[in-house]
């Protein structure tokens, strides 16, 4: 499945090198695309060396979401924590995040926390989408400040979703769209209910 997204941007990435007759922007669209493709590229190598090692444990963290609840990494000891990294602007983010949304509402174990965490966009950007969007934002979520959480965490790429368990270690991190088809990530679901 992620084969075929890779396939499916690299054939958005040729056409954006072929394209001879592109206005400035564009080309700086495809460059940036093609930076992105190559994050992509090394992100999920990274994912298949962090599945298969051993857990490890989590940064210390502290966060505040926008209705003001605070959380650590010692607050949330106990209790398995799904943490979702995204941003406004990112299209997969806006796929994923509503899907994300009905699960926590229709088949989330009792003991997982969910929070959000949205990075590389403003405060602003951020607030307007989660107040426009109040469906799919029913779990807490956090504004990563100049992006401090996310660089704690190893986090570049939106979304990017990542499994504390209740000792506080980090034992699932998934990139990009489709987290319900990770197969560690169903087999620590498994291991919740």
């Amino acid at each position: 499945m992620l084969h075929n997204q890779m396939r499916g941007e690299t054939v958005f990435i040729r056409g954006c090198q072929s394209g001879a007759h592109q206005k400035t922007r564009d080309k700086g669209v495809c460059k940036m695309a093609l930076r992105l493709m190559v994050i992509l590229v090394s992100l999920v190598h990274l994912a298949s060396a962090v599945d298969a090692a051993p857990p490890v444990d989590a940064p210390e963290f502290e966060m505040v979401t926008l209705d003001g609840q605070r959380y650590s990494k010692a607050s949330l000891l106990g209790q398995p924590t799904l943490l979702a990294f995204w941003a406004p602007w990112c299209h997969f983010c806006q796929l994923e995040l509503p899907v994300l949304a009905k699960f926590y509402q229709e088949n989330k174990p009792q003991q997982l926390r969910i929070v959000s965490i949205a990075f590389a966009d403003t405060r602003a950007n951020v607030e307007a989408y989660v107040t426009a969007n109040p469906e799919t934002f029913i779990f807490p979520t956090v504004y990563d400040t100049e992006d401090r959480l996310a660089q704690k965490f190893g986090v570049s790429a939106t979304p990017t979703f990542v499994v504390m368990n209740e000792h506080g270690e980090l034992i699932v991190a998934h990139f990009g769209a489709r987290l319900n088809q990770n197969p560690q990530y169903q087999a620590f679901l498994k291991s919740v209910r």
